[in-house]
């Protein structure tokens, strides 16, 4: 796994359009690329002032409070919550996988499960399963649009099956936006999800980490964004099994800082969180970076309504790209870093006996020429073919990448 880490991730190895003309087209990783340069200019021009007290273990490995101060803010701003938040009401850790690895651990026992869409981000079944444990309980939607209130009976066949084989479901992962889908939930669905939570006393884990990377593109499917937070949610489910993620890597382009957030007003589970976390410490020259850009609002609404500018750009690219290539993909999509493009038409019979082991012969297909995608047979897709494709690049790497996706298409 290192090794092919390094192939696709390595400096050395990515293409850039001024230095490395021959590396290779990373459009398979969701991280924010299009906006990176400006964090990056931003930091430039600060002097953070670091003191020697910055380089010590801070306060605690729960967040320092003016860092849970300056996030509550920032979520109380972009999110419209019902109920304001307050920095007691937060909690930091070192990256989002960390505060999914201490929900399994504090939400479930070993062998217990947790209800993901199909298809669903590669690394939930990951952060839950490889230390606590949980196992992912994949809900087919058989073509049923699972953006729609109707979806509720597909979940609860997946917990009635998860029960019968003795598996007790403990969470439902409300990936808002969805990843690798590009949709928001519309807000009818989302209640229907919560009393169905609700019924069953399963924890709804609400993952809102794209929820500031939605954007206006002319697509009739397109639905806006509404937070799990910005409504009176009492109604439908227990506070007490309502939990909220977010964090810095992906609206704000932040993901080598590692710093994810939870909320959450179930005291007793925040407490269990707060006895675990000295394991996932972020650190505190990490937290000054974050703080000095949350505590500028300024420069964050500009930076954000950049983001968004730029996003809708390199969206509205990519589907004249698909279109001209006559490649179908996911409509609807305005949330995000990508598509999920269907390139079942290109899986040839004699590269697999079924339609899996074709996907993963297109695959190294695609790497031997120097691209890489993200395919769905990682992401718990129902059907073989799908893979995820990532737009957030400048003009010149988007377009070098798909130039080498047709040409391996064509071959």
């Amino acid at each position: 796994m290192r090794d092919q880490a390094s192939t696709i991730l390595g400096d050395n190895a990515m293409f850039n359009p001024e230095t490395n003309l021959e590396g290779l087209v990373n459009i398979g990783t969701a991280e924010n690329y299009i906006v990176f340069d400006e964090v990056a200019s931003f930091i430039k021009s600060h002097d953070l002032g670091f003191k020697g007290v910055d380089f010590n273990y801070g306060e605690g490995p729960w967040g320092s409070t003016r860092l849970r101060k300056a996030m509550a803010k920032y979520i109380n701003k972009y999110f419209h919550p019902y109920l304001p938040l307050e920095a007691d009401n937060l909690l930091f850790a070192s990256g989002c996988p960390s505060i999914f690895n201490m929900l399994g651990l504090t939400l479930g026992d070993p062998g217990d499960g947790i209800l993901l869409s199909s298809p669903s981000y590669t690394a939930f079944p990951t952060d839950f399963g490889l230390i606590a444990k949980i196992k992912p309980i994949f809900v087919s939607f058989n073509r049923v649009d699972q953006f729609s209130p109707e979806v509720v009976q597909k979940y609860d066949d997946a917990r009635k099956k998860a029960e019968k084989d003795g598996i007790r479901v403990r969470a439902l992962m409300l990936c808002h936006p969805h990843n690798p889908l590009g949709q928001c939930y519309p807000k009818d669905t989302i209640i229907a999800l919560m009393r169905f939570c609700n019924e069953h006393k399963i924890h709804m884990l609400a993952d809102e980490v794209y929820s500031q990377s939605v954007y206006e593109i002319p697509d009739k499917a397109a639905t806006k964004f509404v937070s799990v937070l910005s409504f009176d949610s009492s109604e439908h489910i227990d506070p007490n099994y309502l939990h909220f993620q977010y964090g810095m890597s992906k609206d704000l382009a932040c993901g080598g800082l590692r710093l994810g957030v939870f909320h959450t007003r179930n005291v007793e589970l925040m407490r269990a969180m707060n006895s675990i976390t000295q394991f996932h410490w972020s650190g505190m020259a990490d937290e000054r970076i974050a703080i000095t850009m949350l505590e500028d609002e300024q420069w964050m609404e500009k930076f954000l309504d950049t983001s968004r500018k730029k996003l809708a750009a390199s969206n509205m690219l990519m589907r004249q790209l698909m279109d001209d290539a006559g490649i179908k993909y996911s409509h609807g999509s305005n949330a995000g870093f990508f598509f999920w493009v269907d390139l079942s038409p290109w899986l040839k019979e004699e590269d697999g006996k079924d339609g899996w082991e074709r996907e993963e012969v297109l695959m190294k297909k695609l790497l031997n020429n120097k691209v890489f995608i993200l395919n769905g047979g990682s992401q718990a897709a129902e059907e073989p073919g799908f893979f995820r494709v990532v737009f957030s690049h400048d003009e010149r790497t988007l377009r070098e990448g798909f130039r080498r996706l047709l040409k391996t298409l064509k071959e």
